[in-house]
């Protein structure tokens, strides 16, 4: 494999970058202050703490590695990857990782979440009271944007996987919860969730999960793979009700992908909404391995970003699919014709993260223009201003990594195409365009159109 050592651009350009101290980069939430600092918070894939970059001159960010006394329950095996930011808090979600994908030794590992105040001094949160998320795989994709509530996607005991939680932040010594909302086949009974199979496996991935949530309005954007996209009336937070949902797999994921559903997100005040299924990271594929997790693919449904028009609560419907992303020429010599087979080895294509954050002042407000970090595609942005024809109108991809920044013991961790991949992103009222990377840091780009 030959390594592409250039960045790519399509009517984008780029402004700085930083390395985020080697920790590999993930969720991102954004805290401007008084006087006008801007402050970004980059949780960590594998590790337990997280990076705070100062931006406020997005040509030269500074980061800082944040870990500590303050985190005494955590340990190797535990993991800080997603967080939220907003009215001068910080909302650290914690969970486990796994050893065919983190490299991490088994090991116990706290769930749930952790608030901070980051309004007195950004460089220095302090704890101010936690939640635990008990008797399985801990906090995911959660949303809190301002306010009493935080919208939680977490385990709970007797319940499989991730659920939605509601909880009572107000006192934020004292969370509380308030209601929940799960899929049908999550609840367990006397079963432990710790005995069902375990998290990113096949079998797990084949089962009704929750995923990612927004929120607005008072109704839930959920993600629910092997459910669909759902949304949930949460006027009355102690008896959240499912108002309409659309299945989605199959037709589309499964198989070697991550989350069959895994965004779900509203288009400002528009009556539609943004729907994901989930790709994967090529690092990890073998086309020696004949069975478990990252086998070699034979067949793979495809996965998508679609239009979900939301006019009738209780009967969304999909009406349109973006398109497959541009392939530039550049990539084209280094490793083949399209994104689903590298250097001559099949591999899960599909988008990741998308720009999912909004409700505060610091980030970027229109409802036209969606962004998403499209794994080995890097950065793709589209114009959605006709829902039923979604066009790119931009890219980003940053350079294939050198070298890795961890691995197991073995060296093998990795047998897949080190490709460079795009793994989350989040813009600011400047119109700056954070992109963290998979084993590569942090870059930080503008849209020129």
């Amino acid at each position: 494999m030959s390594r592409r050592e250039e960045m790519l651009f399509k009517n984008t350009e780029f402004v700085g970058y930083s390395d985020l101290n080697k920790k590999p980069g993930f969720q991102m939430g954004m805290h401007r202050t008084k006087d006008g600092r801007y402050y970004l918070y980059t949780a960590c894939f594998r590790d337990n703490g997280f990076n705070i970059v100062d931006v406020t001159d997005p040509a030269n960010p500074v980061a800082k590695w944040v870990e500590g006394d303050w985190v005494g329950e955590v340990h190797d095996g535990q993991s800080l990857a997603k967080l939220q930011v907003a009215d001068g808090k910080l909302i650290a979600c914690y969970g486990g990782t796994m050893r065919v994908l983190h490299g991490t030794h088994e090991q116990p590992y706290w769930g749930g979440f952790k608030i901070y105040d980051i309004e007195a001094d950004p460089l220095n949160p302090k704890l101010l009271g936690q939640f635990e998320c008990e008797d399985g795989p801990g906090v995911h994709r959660s949303f809190y944007n301002g306010g009493d509530y935080a919208y939680i996607m977490g385990s709970k005991r007797n319940f499989r996987g991730y659920i939605l939680r509601i909880v009572d932040i107000s006192d934020p010594t004292n969370p509380t919860e308030v209601g929940s909302w799960w899929a049908d086949g999550q609840y367990l009974g006397n079963k432990k969730a710790s005995d069902m199979p375990e998290v990113g496996t096949e079998p797990f991935m084949k089962l009704p999960n929750g995923h990612a949530i927004t929120v607005k309005d008072d109704v839930v954007y959920a993600a629910f793979p092997n459910v669909g996209f759902c949304m949930i009336d949460v006027h009355d937070k102690s008896r959240p009700r499912l108002l309409g949902n659309v299945s989605l797999n199959p037709p589309f994921s499964n198989g070697q992908s991550g989350a069959a559903v895994h965004t779900a997100m509203p288009l400002g005040d528009r009556p539609f909404a943004i729907v994901t299924t989930e790709g994967e990271r090529t690092w990890y594929f073998d086309n020696n391995r004949e069975e478990g997790m990252f086998h070699k693919i034979t067949s793979q449904p495809m996965n998508i970003i679609g239009m979900i028009e939301t006019s009738d609560k209780e009967n969304p419907a999909l009406i349109s699919v973006f398109p497959y992303p541009e392939v530039p020429e550049a990539y084209k010599k280094c490793h083949g014709e399209n994104f689903n087979i590298i250097d001559g080895q099949r591999v899960v294509f599909g988008p990741h993260n998308m720009f999912d954050a909004f409700g505060q002042d610091c980030l970027e407000s229109r409802d036209d223009r969606v962004y998403n970090c499209h794994f080995q595609a890097g950065l793709r942005i589209y114009d959605v201003s006709d829902p039923f024809v979604p066009k790119e109108i931009a890219y980003f991809m940053p350079p294939d990594p050198e070298g890795t920044w961890f691995d197991i013991d073995e060296g093998t961790l990795f047998p897949g195409p080190h490709v460079g991949h795009a793994e989350d992103c989040i813009v600011d009222d400047r119109g700056y365009i954070y992109v963290d990377t998979y084993q590569d840091g942090l870059y930080i780009v503008r849209c020129t159109v």
